[in-house]
């Protein structure tokens, strides 16, 4: 008995002796590991010592660095468990790690405090070893004017096969900053500007990250952000990263072609009358007004019809149109549109289809102005907008080809317009659309509407709501 007994404990500690030999075995070879020299790939080294001497000169003349890397930005604020391990610890965030050479980051700067100083940081940079290009395109701003102005758009770096493509943001009517287009003439030229600090199986920009087109961004706090250190480095963060990597998907814009503008009154001169330019004017502040509406609800909307072909053929406003078109989606609707519209003083004027068919609202402003929002309908080769005559209850469909969104300056507003522009433009008005009409019927003239049916006249009630509004009194419903 006592035998078996000492037998059984002699097992025991032999066992809790061998356990704790491999764990403080464990334990040594844990410091072993996290304390032997850190293997960091070559490139790596660069990249972080580049973001070290290209934050001084910035630093320095204070411009600062805004992190606009839509591949780097979800990552900035990673759970420290997951950057515990990274073996390039030094620049465990802003360095890319991709297997195809891509290791450019995109920053942005403002143009206003950049400007002032850019001999003096680039001949710095420069000294640093950078190679340099700065990108410049005419200021689209000063497109009246007689001599060509040009102004800087990117700022290209690279130095030990290491490239940092700087967007230069340039503030712009609206409330919003403005970042001009890569040419190819202009990459070709920055390739080769850089070259002297690039290896020759150089990959740099193969898949690189960021837009050949012109942007558009609110000029908010969620974009200029506020000062982070990331990798012992401080930079510009975006508030709010999430607001901003969905604007940045949505910041495509195209400018207002002015010479087209400008060729048409010339060919069609306009002699508008007084009552014409009034109109002009109050349309300009409807549209304003409505846009601030549906911002604070949230629904993306762009120009159309009438008011889309003013900024697309004269950069303004038809002197001779009777309204204010907007498009919406239909899946953008919102119930408080109506009672939001009236808080701003635009009255309901009709409401006409339903939400599933044919939605269209109107309002009118003090003026009698009057907005026209059509709602769209998506199918699956084009897209339309519905139309009801509410003397007979008629309906018609207004087919487009599909389009996506894009943003645009017009009357010194930043708004959305179909960046198909030219085929939404000719879809509704035809191939004639650069020659003034005057007569124009609705749901005749446009050579993409279709006889849609009628609505029953017991559904009138509910599908022809016709509001009269008396200055200052309640609007009251018309009997049909």
């Amino acid at each position: 008995m006592y035998k078996d007994v000492t037998e059984k404990l002699s097992s025991v500690r032999i066992r809790t002796l061998v356990l704790a030999v491999i764990a403080v075995s464990v334990s040594y070879l844990g410091v072993w590991y996290y304390k032997r020299p850190k293997q960091v790939e070559p490139y790596v080294k660069n990249q972080w010592h580049n973001l070290y001497l290209l934050s001084g000169p910035f630093q320095t003349w204070n411009v600062p660095l805004i992190i606009f890397d839509v591949e780097i930005l979800p990552h900035v604020f990673k759970p420290r468990r997951e950057i515990w391990h990274d073996p390039a610890y030094t620049c465990r965030i802003l360095c890319k790690h991709h297997p195809d050479g891509n290791n450019l980051l995109t920053f942005a700067i403002l143009a206003r405090k950049f400007i002032p100083e850019k001999d003096k940081i680039i001949d710095r940079l420069q000294k640093f070893g950078f190679a340099t290009h700065l990108s410049m395109v005419p200021d689209p701003r000063l497109h009246d004017a007689k001599e060509v102005i040009k102004i800087p758009t990117y700022l290209w770096l690279a130095r030990n096969d290491h490239v940092i493509h700087i967007t230069i943001l340039h503030e712009r009517h609206g409330n919003y900053y403005w970042a001009g287009p890569v040419t190819d003439s202009d990459w070709f030229n920055m390739v080769n500007e850089l070259k002297p600090q690039l290896t020759i199986d150089w990959r740099t920009l193969n898949g690189a990250v960021f837009p050949r087109y012109a942007q558009a961004y609110e000029m908010s706090h969620h974009l200029t952000g506020v000062a982070t250190k990331i990798d012992k480095h401080e930079f510009i963060v975006p508030y709010n990263i999430k607001s901003f990597l969905k604007e940045y998907k949505e910041a495509r814009f195209i400018e207002c072609d002015h010479e087209r503008a400008k060729k048409y009154r010339d060919e069609y001169p306009v002699i508008a009358t007084q009552e014409e330019y009034v109109y002009q004017s109050d349309a300009k502040k409807l549209l304003i007004r409505a846009k601030k509406v549906l911002n604070k609800l949230g629904i993306p909307f762009w120009l159309s019809s009438g008011t889309l072909l003013g900024w697309y053929r004269e950069c303004g406003i038809i002197p001779h149109g009777v309204d204010v078109d907007i498009g919406i989606w239909i899946h953008d609707y919102h119930n408080e549109i109506i009672p939001a519209m009236e808080r701003e003083g635009l009255m309901l004027k009709h409401v006409f289809g339903r939400i599933q068919d044919s939605y269209e609202l109107s309002f009118i402003d003090e003026k009698d102005v009057k907005l026209d929002i059509f709602f769209f309908y998506q199918e699956s080769d084009s897209v339309w907008n519905g139309g009801t005559r509410a003397y007979d209850g008629a309906k018609f469909k207004y087919k487009f080809p599909k389009f996506s969104l894009c943003w645009t300056e017009h009357l010194e507003d930043k708004f959305r317009v179909p960046c198909e522009t030219r085929s939404y433009i000719e879809a509704n008005y035809g191939e004639d659309w650069d020659k003034p009409v005057k007569d124009w019927v609705w749901y005749s003239s446009p050579p993409n509407v279709e006889d849609n049916g009628y609505w029953e006249k017991s559904e009138w009630n509910e599908v022809i709501q016709v509001y009269d509004r008396v200055r200052n009194q309640p609007k009251v419903k018309v009997d049909l």
